[in-house]
């Protein structure tokens, strides 16, 4: 390599050249995984079931909202579970801490 160095309209050249390529690579990456997205979908998705009537589709939505509720009731039970543990948890870290501090 010799000692001269590069001009800068060469620079902003090849910087130019540098940046066209990149964007070419990111348009073919971006339908390479369209691509890959429809395909998955296809294997892994199957196409929806339309319903014939409206009574069909109420009832499923009907379904539909008694799962919420219900998951809905399972987690406030959860959430209360935990805070209920959090809050002996905390209690019996208190009573152990005052009875190490009683013994000294």
């Amino acid at each position: 390599m010799s000692d001269k160095k590069m001009t800068t309209s060469r620079k902003n050249y090849l910087k130019s050249l540098m940046l066209q390529i990149a964007a070419v690579l990111l348009e073919a990456e971006a339908v390479e995984a369209e691509a890959e997205k429809a395909r998955y979908m296809k294997e892994n998705c199957p196409a929806p079931e339309f319903l014939v009537c409206m009574a069909e589709l109420t009832d499923l939505c009907k379904k539909l909202h008694q799962k919420i509720e219900r998951v809905d009731e399972e987690r406030y039970d959860m959430s209360t579970k935990v805070t209920k543990s959090e809050k002996e948890v905390t209690s019996s870290t208190t009573v152990t801490h005052i009875i190490s501090l009683r013994r000294r």
